[in-house]
């Protein structure tokens, strides 16, 4: 089977970016599967494992990409496809927004709230993190911290009022590095981020919204950290009891805190590896792409994004 994946964006990437990341794995397991897979994407894009193609993204892609079995995009295109394909939304909708048939969303709940049925959960390398059982006596909050929704002060208050140290990955104050307790560690990608993913004793993810997945929970988990998220979206399905706690107000956030030693580091890594690898996820991948070139639809209605479903929620202190 032939399969192009289709990113404007330049692989692989080095810091920030959870759907090149995406790409990037998928593109690794489908060939380690036997697949021929083929990178659409930006210039300067390197794999030693797929062939790589710079089409024009200005331009309609399916007529500079023919010849392909199955086309894989990671955006909604522009115009409806001709030949068999799937759609990765790694998003939330907007209120009414509409996808193709063919859209494969993150999680099972991701699909619910968009009306459709359809998920394959992403997966990551662990070859890629370090896994450390002793952790430091410190917390870890990972995201883009310049979102809303990510509430990286809804972090800070948490690890301040548990008199706890807390370690910021995703963004940046250059004017206060080290701040009450918060060291601003920037945008770290490879080694320096994976270290401080392992070293920390547990990982904060506060979101305020129905999270589509959360990248960053698993690469704790594969590092043998723990988590303590808010209970919306994709998060109940990542975070069972024997690896985290679902916390539903910043005091149940700081009383999970105090209970970190329950948790065990092995217990978090087994959990990701047998759930959320990146071979699990091009199997996942590749059956989907067998019943799109049988013709089969994989949502059986077109998705909409359901009313209701993507607002901002409230943490409770």
């Amino acid at each position: 089977m032939r399969v192009v994946l289709i990113h404007e964006a330049q692989l692989p990437v080095t810091a920030y970016g959870g759907t090149e990341r995406v790409v990037w794995w998928l593109s690794k397991g489908l060939s380690e599967q036997g697949l021929e897979v083929t990178l659409a994407a930006l210039p300067g894009t390197q794999c030693e494992w797929a062939e790589v193609v710079y089409p024009d993204f200005r331009r309609p892609l399916e007529p500079q990409l023919p010849g392909y079995d199955v086309y894989q995009y990671f955006n909604t295109p522009e115009f409806r496809p001709e030949r068999p394909y799937a759609v990765n939304i790694g998003g939330n909708g907007r209120p009414g927004e509409r996808f193709l048939p063919n859209t494969v969303f993150v999680s099972q709940d991701h699909a619910r709230r968009h009306g459709a049925e359809c998920f394959v959960h992403n997966g990551l390398d662990p070859s890629e993190y370090v896994f450390q059982e002793r952790k430091n006596r410190s917390l870890l909050f990972l995201a883009k911290a310049s979102w809303k929704v990510k509430n990286v002060t809804g972090a800070q208050r948490i690890a301040r009022s548990a008199r706890w140290p807390l370690e910021v990955v995703g963004g940046e104050r250059w004017l206060l590095k080290n701040w009450r307790g918060t060291q601003w560690l920037g945008m770290l990608g490879g080694r320096p981020k994976a270290e401080a993913i392992a070293r920390n004793a547990g990982l904060l993810f506060p979101v305020l919204w129905n999270e589509p997945f959360g990248l960053a929970v698993v690469e704790a988990l594969v590092s043998g950290t723990p988590v303590l998220a808010t209970p919306w979206g994709s998060l109940k399905e990542l975070v069972p009891a024997q690896v985290g706690r679902l916390c539903a107000s910043e005091r149940e956030f700081r009383e999970a805190v105090a209970n970190l030693g329950d948790f065990k580091a092995k217990d978090c890594r087994d959990w990701a590896l047998a759930h959320f690898t990146y071979t699990q996820m091009a199997a996942g991948y590749r059956k989907l792409y067998e019943r799109v070139l049988q013709g089969v639809a994989l949502n059986s209605r077109e998705p909409v994004t359901q009313a209701g479903e993507m607002g901002l929620r409230e943490l409770p202190r």
